[in-house]
């Protein structure tokens, strides 16, 4: 009989949120790893600030993002070290089920 092997709710979090086409050109602009304010993401874009909105917060929750507040304007950066560590545990798990 094998062993049935499943994923936690963070690493499904973390693939759901990669999932979304939006959320992953998101993602690319900030390849450079810089700390970007919102309305210049809108600006970049092709999506309206609303939608950003959701797709930001989505990022955010799953980890990806870190947000701050400057005055009126919100900024994101990546979070380098919680991508790392939900690609390894992918990996792990991956190298454990397939």
């Amino acid at each position: 009989m094998s062993k049935r092997i499943q994923i936690d709710s963070e690493l499904q979090t973390f693939l759901q949120a990669v999932s979304g086409e939006s959320r992953q050109k998101i993602l690319m602009s900030f390849l450079n790893g810089k700390e970007r304010p919102m309305s210049d993401l809108v600006k970049s874009s092709e999506l309206g600030q609303s939608t950003i909105s959701i797709q930001l917060a989505i990022l955010c929750r799953a980890g990806l993002l870190l947000r701050r507040k400057h005055g009126k304007e919100v900024y994101y950066r990546p979070d380098r070290a919680r991508i790392i560590s939900m690609v390894d545990k992918l990996s792990h798990f991956l190298k454990g089920c397939c």
